[in-house]
């Protein structure tokens, strides 16, 4: 197969496994933003954003990082063309999760504390 077949090969595998992520992640994404009453916009929000990042960040990486055409074998071809492909996958979901848990999960502010008395008498230092 030549390099161009590969690297085709690769972002259409991109695209599908996405496809198949985004499918399974809608529904829940919809029910967390309901649950958390962030419904409407916001949940459509992180709907879009999920969808770009996940067909976006992916074949952005393999863009980047395919090796397509170089390994004389198929075998190890397909290695390292699956590894471009997953780890792309990888990297779209956890931009994904860490823009929805730092939505979701706010920041508790620091709880003030009591003087600690460290003198014999009992008095505040």
């Amino acid at each position: 197969m030549n390099a161009v077949t590969i690297f085709f090969a690769e972002v259409a595998a991109s695209i599908v496994i996405s496809s198949f992520i985004l499918a399974r992640l809608q529904r829940l994404l919809r029910d967390i933003g309901s649950e958390c009453e962030q419904g409407g916009g916001a949940t459509e929000f992180w709907v879009a954003y999920t969808q770009i990042m996940m067909l976006v960040a992916p074949v952005l990486l393999i863009a980047w990082f395919s090796q397509a055409g170089t390994y004389g074998t198929y075998v190890a071809q397909l290695k390292a063309s699956f590894g471009v492909v997953l780890t792309g996958q990888f990297i779209g979901l956890a931009l994904v999760g860490r823009a929805v848990w730092n939505t979701l999960v706010q920041p508790t502010p620091p709880v003030a504390r009591a003087p600690v008395s460290i003198l014999a008498d009992g008095s505040p230092a």
